[in-house]
């Protein structure tokens, strides 16, 4: 993909719509998702960042798929203002699809029950995995980073799971470790993006576990995180690895990096041919 494109998320956004539009599906649920949820104890607002806020507007004009906007469902969801908002913003949405107010409301408190829930479990998930290093004394690497880039094996390159199969590495992405709901203003009094809350808060965590060090995965252009970056180093209080991909599906300089990083801190494991299996007692959490 050509640099010259504006941010490469945006780019993979627009190929996935692409895709579903030559399946022929009838519709895209693309929302205008603004702002995360508002919670007390992080006390400040939580925005998603503009290119996510901005995402079906662009999609909707872009040459190819400007003929199709009338099969994109774009609700503007401010999740800031609560539930109830969300179910009012629904409703247009629900009765263009013939499903009556009713149903349609019950199905947001199912969502919003079935993510706490998920939420809930990732947590777990993650003391639980903490808690083997903390007993093993195995060092453990924390992903840093948008949903987006840490989670979809395309726009990393599959890098979270080749540490682990490539160099024995234990990998924890920090959703397994935050909730976004802490509160960092004493990191950060003023840090209203989401994706921020919880880099600030991952780094702390890792700033007091000498046995955890950080990879911050990052994409070319994305202008939050070119001071997030910053104030992410101020947290950890250590050097961080930080990995900014561009839209090339080559590895081998992500993979030299990391190398290099895991040399650095003395825990570098590379594994002979064929890969010996993970040891179930430290496996990643998330990551398999």
């Amino acid at each position: 993909m050509a640099l010259a494109q504006p941010y490469y998320p945006v780019q993979v956004a627009h190929g996935h719509v692409h895709s579903l539009i030559e399946l022929g599906v009838d519709y895209v649920f693309v929302p205008n998702a603004l702002d995360a949820e508002a919670h007390e104890e992080s006390g400040c607002i939580s925005h998603f960042c503009p290119w996510n806020q901005t995402l079906p507007y662009v999609l909707r004009s872009a040459p190819g798929l400007e003929e199709h906007h009338e099969k994109f469902l774009a609700p503007s969801l401010h999740f800031q203002l609560g539930r109830e908002y969300i179910k009012r913003a629904l409703t247009g949405v629900a009765a263009r699809l013939g499903v009556r107010r009713r149903v349609s409301d019950r199905a947001v408190d199912a969502a919003f029950a079935a993510q706490r829930e998920f939420q809930e479990k990732l947590i777990e998930a993650g003391q639980n995995a903490m808690a083997i290093l903390d007993k093993t004394g195995e060092p453990g690497l924390v992903l840093l980073g948008r949903g987006y880039n840490i989670y979809d094996r395309g726009i990393n390159c599959d890098i979270p799971r080749k540490l682990r199969k490539q160099y024995g590495a234990n990998v924890i992405p920090l959703d397994f470790l935050v909730t976004g709901r802490e509160s960092i203003a004493d990191l950060h009094a003023n840090m209203y993006w989401t994706s921020g809350q919880k880099i600030l808060e991952a780094a702390r965590i890792a700033a007091a576990r000498p046995n955890l060090h950080l990879i911050y995965i990052s994409n070319f252009k994305c202008g939050p995180d070119s001071y997030i970056k910053y104030f992410a180093r101020q947290a950890a209080g250590a050097p961080l690895l930080i990995l900014q991909f561009d839209g090339h599906g080559n590895d081998a300089g992500y993979m030299t990096r990391c190398e290099a990083y895991l040399d650095s801190k003395g825990i570098l494991r590379c594994y002979e041919t064929p890969l010996e299996p993970p040891k179930p007692d430290v496996m990643a959490a998330g990551i398999h």
